[in-house]
Parts: structure tokens; sequence; C-alpha cells
């Protein structure tokens, strides 16, 4: 089932070096936003971190729904910086596998 997570979770859309758009400090706002409930959501169960990694994403797709890249680069950054330092094991486990599942 993580790896289900995983592989849904966000994929990085790769920095594109664009300038900042008007809607990326709203996206990082946003970011921080849902990371932190994916990270109080591990401790709760695996069902309700998985509704939490799936509502992130679907805020980060808004922004590539109205072609703003730049706002949904920084979503993702932001997303996985946030989980990074507030809980490296969830990290790694979200990240890394959903990293090895698209090879």
């Amino acid at each position: 089932m993580l790896l289900l997570i995983a592989a849904i979770c966000l994929t990085s859309c790769g920095a594109t070096g664009e300038e900042e758009s008007r809607l990326t400090a709203e996206a990082r706002e946003r970011a921080e936003i849902a990371a932190a409930k994916v990270v109080a959501s591990d401790s709760v169960g695996l069902m309700h971190l998985q509704d939490c990694v799936l509502h992130a994403k679907s805020v980060q797709s808004e922004y590539m729904l109205l072609g703003d890249t730049a706002a949904a680069d920084t979503f993702d950054a932001a997303f996985r910086r946030y989980v990074k330092q507030h809980n490296p094991r969830l990290a790694s486990e979200l990240f890394n596998a959903a990293t090895a599942h698209k090879h």
C-alpha cells in the first residue's frame, strides 16, 4: 500500500529555472500546509496518509491546470523540503519509492 502512495505521490516537475510567478508565494504556503497534514497523518494511519497525499497532488495540479509550471515546481519543492525536514523517514519512503517506481 505504501508503494501505491509513493506511486501517486508528488513527482518532481524538475526545476526549470523560470522566474517566480505571481502564484509562487501562494504555492509555497499551500505546499507547507499540505505537507504538514501529510506529516501529521503518518501517525494516524495509512488511509489517512493516502488521502493527504492525494489532496496535496490535487493542489499542485491546480497550478499545472493554470499553466503555471513555476508555481507547480515551487509547490513540489516546498512540499518535499517540509516533509524531509519534519519526517525524514516518511520522506525517504515516499520520495525514494516514487523514484524507484518510475524506473
